[in-house]
This record gives C-alpha cells, structure tokens and sequence, in this order.
C-alpha cells in the first residue's frame, strides 16, 4: 500500500512539474525572483524532451507501482498522464521533440512580452 501511495505521490509531484514548466511564467510576474527557477525547469525540460533524455521520476514512479503490486504503463509520463495517448514507437522521438520546443517556444514567447512591455 505505501508503494502506491509513493507512486501516487511522484505522480503529484511530476504534474506539478510539468504544470510549473507551462505556467510558472505567471507566476515570475507576481514573483520574479522565481524567473532563475522557472528557466532552468524550462530548459530542463526542453532539453529532456528534444533529446529524449527520459525524466528521472518516471522509472522511480513505475518502480513503486511495481512494488505495489501494479504493472505501470509501458510509455513515459507524458504521453500516459498529460497526452492521454500511445504513439507508435517511430513517432515518440518526434512527438517528444516537437513537445520541447513547443515548451521552449512558449515561454521564450511570454519572457519576450514581458520584456517588450517594461
């Protein structure tokens, strides 16, 4: 019971993640000192995603749903938790690429405004 618990936990704690990547540019106009975080989660992310270097949290989160007595999904966190889909083996780098920048873009885009209108 406390493997699932755990799993469920490293399930919060990676959406938080993922939410903080995509959104924490809000959150650097309310606190800029936040914006050296929220960078290096954004490039992080990025990086992982383009080059496919695999997160972390996702073997430690399929580790516990083992223990637990679950067989965890067989794709990465994204596409089971955020994309709610299954790519075909020879799109996933793709999928995961484009994501990347997509992520990159996004918040290169706000930083920009934000710059643009002090």
């Amino acid at each position: 019971m406390i493997h699932r618990a755990l799993a469920r936990l490293i399930v919060l704690a990676h959406s938080v993640y993922v939410a903080f990547v995509v959104f924490g540019s809000l959150l650097v106009l309310r606190w800029p000192s936040l914006m050296f975080v929220h960078v290096a989660a954004v490039l992080w992310a990025a990086a992982t995603l383009a080059f496919d270097l695999g997160c972390p949290l996702t073997p430690w989160e399929k580790t516990q749903w083992r223990l637990g007595g679950i067989e965890p999904y067989p794709e990465g966190f994204l596409q089971h938790h955020v994309l709610r889909t299954r790519f075909a083996a020879e799109h996933s780098r793709a999928i995961h690429a484009i994501a990347g920048l997509l992520v990159l873009a996004l918040n290169v885009a706000f930083y920009s405004l934000v710059v643009l209108k002090r």
